[in-house]
């Protein structure tokens, strides 16, 4: 390469380099060899395309996702509901006790115990002294009864047993009230069983249900109670 003289650089090599960066230039702007602009809300479509697909894709296979099966409450406050006793046989027996009221059987009445303190009795005879079945007299009798029906201890006597509980006039008899006659010079003892009758030990028939006749209505006495009639007490004499 030649230099000029005067300390100066070549000149006709780097005069063309303006020209050539003007033609690069002008090629670059007309091929397209400017960057690209990326659209960045831009969202692939096969990313978002692909759970659809796999949604549709159960649906036609007819796969069906298993459900939890809800217990229905409802017949558990169902009137006519019976689940406590059907499916679950141990507990049955206890759900069975819990009846309505028309099923418990009620509190019998005085005047049915007395009678059923007949029937254990009936047809024993008369013997004075005598406690049991081979033979009674009359204020064992109702010693007898009293324990057996209302677990009370009655004195053995009938003079004794005129002191417990309090006078009733005898227009008011109560089943279970005590009743003292005198007969043919005798004391003698019964207990009511309603209104009109009463049972006792008599000396010609043994024990036996008599009425409030002409015979008995004119013996009769004396009447006390020792039984509430409410609560099947005892009333225990005012004095000695």
């Amino acid at each position: 390469m030649d230099f000029p003289q005067g300390g100066q650089g070549p000149r006709n090599e780097f005069l063309a380099l303006p020209g050539f960066a003007l033609l690069l230039f002008i090629f670059c702007t007309l091929g397209g060899c400017s960057p690209k602009h990326v659209d960045s809300s831009f969202c692939p479509p096969a990313v978002t395309q692909k759970p659809v697909a796999q949604s549709e894709a159960r649906q036609n296979d007819g796969a069906e996702p298993g459900r939890h099966r809800e217990f229905d409450y409802s017949i558990l406050f169902s009137r006519d509901n019976d689940y406590f006793s059907t499916s679950a046989p141990e507990y049955a027996a206890d759900f069975s006790s819990l009846t309505t009221s028309d099923e418990i059987e009620p509190v019998p009445a005085i005047g049915d115990i007395v009678l059923a303190q007949y029937e254990d009795w009936r047809g024993v005879r008369y013997r004075l002294g005598g406690t049991d079945y081979r033979g009674v007299d009359c204020s064992a009798l109702v010693q007898a009864i009293f324990k057996d029906a209302f677990e009370m201890e009655l004195p053995r006597t009938s003079a004794e047993q005129a002191k417990l509980g309090e006078a009733v006039p005898r227009d008011e008899i109560q089943p279970g009230d005590l009743l003292y006659f005198i007969d043919r010079g005798r004391r003698h003892v019964g207990v009511a069983v309603n209104e009109n009758e009463f049972l006792h030990a008599s000396r010609k028939k043994g024990v036996t249900l008599s009425k409030f006749d002409k015979y008995w209505t004119p013996r009769l006495k004396r009447v006390r109670r020792i039984l509430d009639s409410d609560e099947q007490l005892v009333i225990r004499p005012s004095g000695g």
